[in-house]
């Protein structure tokens, strides 16, 4: 019996164990797809804010400058957050990389649009046609890509991780499953044996006592054959 309870005892805290492993690795993968959207929606509107200066540079309608005006707002605010999000010391030295390169082109945007609010449409167009802001860009699209490499590897170890020991559970589980079966049947039998006995023991004693009556009976008709004979 004690077996089967340290057994049972044994399955909750590996169950426990497991539901904590399982919330870990949700909580990882929550983290990991945070940071890679952060990352690639950083490079999305970073790549509509240059095609809304092109736009703007065409056109002069300041319509066209909402993406550039919207990443340039917030991007110290969205660079700080995703700095304290990873927490990769090797995608962390990427960032490092990043934030200027980003600061960068973000500068070559403004220059080139301040250049067509002047209508000074010819010297933007050269800063345009020069293929610093493609070379930046091509830059930055590395950077993030290594960066993306870095978080998705690092993931994939921590996952493999978790599925070796979710198998590691699994055969523990199965094997105290078996210990239990085996314990609970040991115990049945032991119960079984324990019955037989009580019955074997009570048999022994109603038929002793029967026999002891019966002696008692033979005594008394003998008495009385006796009695009768004299």
């Amino acid at each position: 019996m004690l077996i089967s309870t340290l057994l049972a005892v044994t399955g909750v805290g590996l169950t426990f164990w497991s539901y904590k492993q399982l919330a870990a690795t949700a909580e990882i993968r929550e983290h990991t797809s945070t940071v890679l959207n952060s990352a690639n929606n950083f490079l999305s509107d970073l790549k509509d804010a240059e095609t809304g200066q092109r736009g703007y540079l065409i056109t002069g309608d300041e319509d066209f400058l909402q993406p550039y005006l919207s990443v340039r707002d917030t991007f110290d605010a969205r660079m700080q957050a995703l700095r304290q999000t990873v927490q990769i010391e090797k995608a962390k030295e990427h960032l490092d990389v990043i934030g200027p390169l980003m600061k960068a082109e973000l500068a070559e945007l403004a220059q080139v649009i301040e250049l067509r609010r002047n209508h000074n449409e010819t010297a933007a167009q050269k800063i345009v046609s020069s293929g610093q802001g493609k070379q930046l860009m091509d830059s930055i699209r590395l950077e993030i890509h290594h960066f993306v490499e870095i978080e998705e590897a690092a993931y994939a170890e921590r996952d493999a991780q978790f599925q070796s020991d979710m198998r590691r559970l699994f055969a523990i589980l199965v094997i105290a499953s078996v210990l239990v079966i085996l314990a609970a049947i040991a115990f049945a039998y032991l119960v079984l044996l324990q019955t037989r006995q009580r019955l074997k023991e009570q048999v022994y004693l109603e038929t002793r006592h029967l026999l002891e009556t019966q002696e008692a009976l033979n005594q008394a008709l003998q008495q009385t054959n006796a009695t009768l004979q004299v």
